[in-house]
C-alpha cells in the first residue's frame, strides 16, 4: 500500500518510526511535506490530504502535537475522511466502516508503541466502499477530478461537469457532495487557489497573469478568494515563500562554513 505520512515538528520522530515499521512491513510510505519551519504554520496536514485526493497515496497519516487542528485542516479538502483516533478499535472501524482514509495521530495521547497498532489496524483494515459512504463512483470522482485539473483556466460549470460523467446537473451536484464534502463550485474554487499556490511558490509572475492563469476574471476576485481559503493574501504567500528560501539558504551557509572551520581545524 502507497501512503502519506508526515508531521509537525513535535511528531517527526515518531513518524520516523513508523515510516521505518510501514516500509519493514511492505509498505511504500513518503512524506510529501518534509521540510518543517518551527516558525511556521505548516501545511503538512493539507499536503498529506492533497495526496489522497490526488490518488498519489491510497491512504494518509498524519502525526502531530495538533490532532485537531490537523484532522480539520485534512478535512476541508474534498474528498478526504480524516479522523483523530487514539486506539487500535477506531483507527480500524474508522477505515472499514466510515471510509476513514487518513488517520490523525496525537502524540500528546499515544506513545510509539500504541502508535505502531493503531497504524497496523488502521492499514490492515479494508476501506469501506463508496456505495456504503455514498457518492460517486471512484472511476466517475477520478474523471470529473482529472478534468477540472486540465481545465482550471477555463470557465467550469456544474453542467460541464456532470457532462463528463453523464450525469444531471442536479444528481451530480448531489453525489458530488456526498464524494467531496463540498459542493462542485467550492471544489473548483479550491483547486484554483491550489495551482495558484504553485506558482506563487515557483516564479514571478505578476498576480493578475497569475489570477487569470487559474481562471478568475479579476485580481481582485482572485485576491478575495486566495484569502478566504489560505488565511493570507497571495502577496502575503509568496513574501512568506521568500522568507523560508532565504531561512533555508542561511542555514546552508553557515553549516557550510562550519564544515570548512572544522576541515581546516583539522588540516591544521
Amino acid at each position: 500500500m502507497r501512503i502519506a505520512i508526515s508531521s509537525d515538528e513535535t511528531g517527526s520522530a515518531l513518524k520516523e518510526q513508523l515510516v521505518a515499521n510501514l516500509t519493514a512491513a511492505g509498505h511504500e510510505a513518503f512524506d510529501p511535506a518534509p521540510v518543517v519551519e518551527a516558525h511556521l504554520r505548516s501545511d503538512y496536514a493539507e499536503q498529506v490530504a492533497l495526496a489522497v485526493l490526488r490518488r498519489d497515496a491510497e491512504r494518509g497519516i498524519i502525526v502531530t502535537g495538533r490532532g485537531v487542528g490537523a484532522s480539520v485542516a485534512a478535512n476541508r479538502v474534498p474528498g478526504v475522511r480524516a479522523a483523530l483516533c487514539n486506539d487500535s478499535f477506531a483507527a480500524f472501524s474508522g477505515a472499514k466502516s466510515e471510509g476513514m482514509n487518513v488517520l490523525v495521530l496525537s502524540v500528546q495521547s499515544v506513545d510509539a508503541d500504541r502508535a505502531k497498532e493503531i497504524v497496523d489496524a488502521y492499514v490492515g483494515a479494508t476501506l469501506a466502499p463508496v456505495e456504503v459512504i455514498g457518492g460517486l463512483p471512484p472511476r466517475r470522482l477520478q474523471r470529473v477530478l482529472e478534468h477540472v485539473k486540465e481545465n482550471i483556466a477555463k470557465d467550469l460549470s456544474v453542467a460541464e461537469m456532470a457532462e463528463v460523467v453523464g450525469m444531471s446537473q442536479y444528481y451530480f451536484s448531489k453525489l458530488f457532495k456526498m464524494s467531496t464534502g463540498t459542493t462542485p463550485h467550492q471544489y473548483v474554487m479550491r483547486q484554483r487557489i491550489e495551482r495558484a499556490q504553485e506558482l506563487l511558490r515557483d516564479g514571478n509572475n505578476a498576480l493578475v497573469e497569475i489570477a487569470t492563469q487559474v481562471g478568475f476574471e479579476t485580481q481582485s476576485h482572485f485576491t478575495s478568494v486566495f484569502r478566504r481559503l489560505v488565511g493570507i493574501t497571495p502577496k502575503k504567500f509568496r513574501e512568506s515563500r521568500t522568507d523560508v528560501g532565504i531561512h533555508l539558504a542561511t542555514v546552508a551557509n553557515a553549516e557550510g562554513e562550519k564544515q570548512e572551520e572544522k576541515s581546516s581545524a583539522h588540516a591544521a
